[in-house]
């Protein structure tokens, strides 16, 4: 019986890391197909962190990886790509309507960033009332859906305006130096 559970555990952990890494490329792949441009690698930075947030998290609290809990990477890739998508799509716009970058980061996490903290914390309170659930799995897993969608929002809200400045600052620095050199060239 031991052997068994032991055996479930490592194939938990491995299809968790698995579910994480296959949520990453497809939702890199499908960004990249319908972007086509560097920047569409942006949304997915701060979900780096908030995957690894959860997982410290997890660890501090002695929350065991579950069945229900081990697709908690699948599920913050999938959660945090919506909201920082919206935030990179929203200052796009605000650039277009002739904002400099940092009035159209302002505006847009003004704006979109109100609905999605709406809809983020809607989310939150939904799961909430797992946490009241008897069976320990079940609470479990409603309170790292909580801290998941709580980690997203704020790596949508605080760190997402962060990496937009940062590719923005990137993609000037490569046009350039590309520019140097087809000036050194010619």
């Amino acid at each position: 019986m031991l052997e068994m559970f032991a055996t479930l555990m490592d194939d938990i952990d491995h299809s968790k890391t698995l579910m994480t890494v296959l949520g990453f490329a497809f939702i890199l792949a499908f960004l990249l197909a319908v972007y086509r441009k560097i920047h569409a690698v942006s949304p997915l930075i701060p979900i780096v962190a908030i995957v690894g947030w959860n997982g410290a998290i997890m660890y501090i609290l002695g929350l065991d990886y579950t069945p229900l809990t081990a697709v908690l990477g699948s599920m913050t890739i999938g959660v945090a790509s919506e909201y920082t998508v919206l935030i990179m799509e929203r200052v796009d716009e605000e650039m277009a309507r002739g904002l400099d970058l940092y009035e159209a980061i302002q505006t847009s996490v003004q704006k979109i960033g109100a609905a999605i903290t709406v809809s983020g914390l809607t989310t939150v309170f939904g799961f909430s009332a797992l946490i009241i659930s008897e069976f320990n799995i079940i609470s479990n897993f409603g309170l790292t859906t909580v801290i998941t969608v709580g980690f997203s929002l704020m790596g949508a809200i605080l760190i997402m305006p962060a990496v937009i400045v940062l590719m923005y600052r990137f993609d000037r620095r490569s046009v350039h130096q590309k520019k140097e050199e087809i000036s050194a060239a010619g």
